[in-house]
């Protein structure tokens, strides 16, 4: 019975190590993990047919799916501002880019319509990107793009 326990530990400890270490997060560079965050706030204001505002991304600390978590694994979080177009209700603007979310084949999180003017929309994509457009307290939107796990190289 000591035996199956000792075991039990030393596979217990094992997987830890393992999890730590970022061996099931996938390697990524920082500089390609944000090209790629900024692609998917790209596609948002492109549908949206605005430019984006007030860029900012960077690294921000992760825990993997199977529970991963080390200096090394980071996720790159992009946050972003954009007009509607000029009399367009940003409602109008929300079920733009939830259709173009559907065609890319995401899965929508959360569409929620607030009052006449707001909304709320959220989805995830096939590649493990969270993509967030929702109103703000002006008559813009904020886009938030974060991006899945990843370990430096």
């Amino acid at each position: 019975m000591r035996s199956v326990r000792i075991g039990v530990l030393a596979v217990a400890l094992l997987l830890s190590v393992t999890a730590c270490s970022g061996e099931f997060v996938e390697s990524k560079s920082e500089a390609d993990t944000t090209a790629l965050v900024q692609q998917h706030a790209d596609a948002i204001a492109k549908t949206i047919g605005m430019p984006l505002r007030n860029a900012e991304t960077g690294p921000a600390p992760c825990t993997g799916k199977l529970g991963e978590s080390s200096s090394d694994v980071y996720s790159i979080l992009g946050t972003y501002n954009v007009d509607v177009p000029a009399g367009e209700n940003r409602q109008v603007t929300a079920d733009r880019v939830r259709a173009e979310w559907a065609a890319q084949g995401y899965t929508v999180t959360d569409d929620r319509k607030i009052g006449t003017d707001q909304a709320v929309l959220t989805a995830d994509t096939g590649d493990g990107f969270n993509l967030d457009v929702e109103s703000t307290s002006g008559s813009g939107l904020a886009v938030f793009v974060h991006s899945p796990c990843f370990t430096r190289p």
